[in-house]
């Protein structure tokens, strides 16, 4: 298994740069071809103006939207040109409310995504809709990047493992990073007493990675009064790791898609790339 398509979607240039060169670094390692969403965000609000004037102020709108995608496109182009690998970069304008079509038209097609981390001081709030949209309505395999200088092929990768079939998906996603790796940990953390793998927690899991060639231990862990994404975040720094894999957890109410607590919690704190799959 390999990657052959990677997707990344952009609404600024600058903010989200380190997404960009992450997905730049991983199609060139992989041999894959790069596609790049500029989208424009339609940000009028038909509702809120006087009869008359919504014309007017929504064209205003959508020209403004198309402007931005463009000079983000040009930005992008003239920055990808000096890459060794095969690319194109396309523009696509919505409003916020349903800016998800364009982009699981195009990302349900790739092999991964790459998103910038919607919660940085320079976020913008189309930024957590892009996420959410890649991982639940896609259902693409997506890494979160945080503004580091993340590696293509990372050395050392904590796998974040509670058993659950989107942890599990998560990790076959992830395969051609893992087998590529130095190393691999397994991290639990308070396993249930009474689970069936009690006796050997995350062993089969183990099995399955070393079939593949992949270099991995165990390592079983107490939360001591943390939080879960904490005491994952702390070993990821303990063991020198440049990747976490995890599975990526929502629920469904007022929207499609909204990213669940523990997954919240996990990318508000990140600071290596955050590979997820539901």
């Amino acid at each position: 298994m390999s990657y052959k398509t990677i997707f990344t979607a952009i609404t600024s240039f600058e903010s989200n740069k380190a997404a960009l060169e992450q997905a730049a670094a991983l199609a060139e390692s992989h041999d894959a071809h790069l596609e790049v969403m500029c989208l424009g965000v339609d940000r009028s609000r038909a509702n809120y103006y006087e009869a008359g004037a919504n014309a007017i102020i929504m064209q205003a709108a959508i020209e403004e939207a198309h402007n931005k995608a463009e000079a983000v496109r040009v930005q992008t182009a003239a920055w990808l040109e000096k890459a060794t690998l095969r690319w194109n970069a396309s523009n696509a304008v919505a409003t916020l409310a349903d800016a998800g079509r364009p982009l699981t038209r195009t990302a349900r097609f790739a092999d991964l995504c790459v998103v910038p981390l919607p919660y940085r001081d320079d976020s913008h709030d189309g930024d957590t809709l892009i996420l959410e949209t890649m991982l639940f309505d896609a259902a693409c395999p997506t890494i979160v990047v945080p503004d580091t200088q993340g590696q293509a092929i990372p050395e050392n990768v904590v796998i974040g493992w509670n058993e659950s079939s989107e942890a599990l998906r998560a990790v076959r996603s992830a395969m051609p990073i893992l087998s590529a790796a130095k190393s691999v940990h397994i991290a639990i953390i308070d396993p249930p007493e009474h689970a069936a793998d009690r006796s050997d927690p995350g062993g089969a899991l183990a099995v399955m990675l070393s079939r593949h060639g992949v270099n991995c231990d165990i390592q079983v862990m107490s939360r001591g009064g943390a939080k879960v994404s904490e005491r994952l975040q702390r070993h990821v720094t303990e063991t020198n790791s440049q990747m976490l894999v995890m599975g990526g957890y929502g629920h469904s109410r007022f929207r499609e898609a909204v990213l669940g607590g523990a997954t919240r919690e996990m990318l508000e704190h990140a600071k290596a790339p955050v590979f997820m799959a539901h």
